[in-house]
């Protein structure tokens, strides 16, 4: 029954992953396929990391794969600000923009 549900776990992580990239491939432009990155750093590790603490006996390996899922969670955001500002730089030249962005209309 334990090995279902963590294959179930497996299942959903894949799925996400697959979802993931998926958005990455259909997105125009690399600002909305940045958002899909999400998915699979942050769902597909935490699925796996359930799965893990499900299927193995000794704890210990699962700390570890949640340790890797925690590293993951964290550098997320700093990898996907990092990349922005990367394609940024690559459309427009320089960082920081030199003209400042335009007023919304009020």
């Amino acid at each position: 029954m334990i090995a279902c549900v963590a294959s179930i776990f497996v299942y959903l992580a894949a799925a996400c992953a697959v979802f993931g990239a998926l958005g990455i491939w259909l997105m125009r432009d690399p600002y909305q396929r940045l958002h899909y990155i999400t998915l699979p750093a942050v769902f597909s590790s935490l699925f796996i990391t359930i799965a893990v603490f499900l299927r193995e006996p000794q704890k210990q390996a699962g700390g570890k794969v949640a340790l890797a899922a925690l590293v993951l969670f964290a550098l997320n955001s700093i990898v996907t600000h990092a990349t922005a500002r990367a394609a940024w730089v690559y459309e427009h030249g320089c960082w920081p923009p030199k003209d400042p962005p335009p007023e919304p209309p009020k």
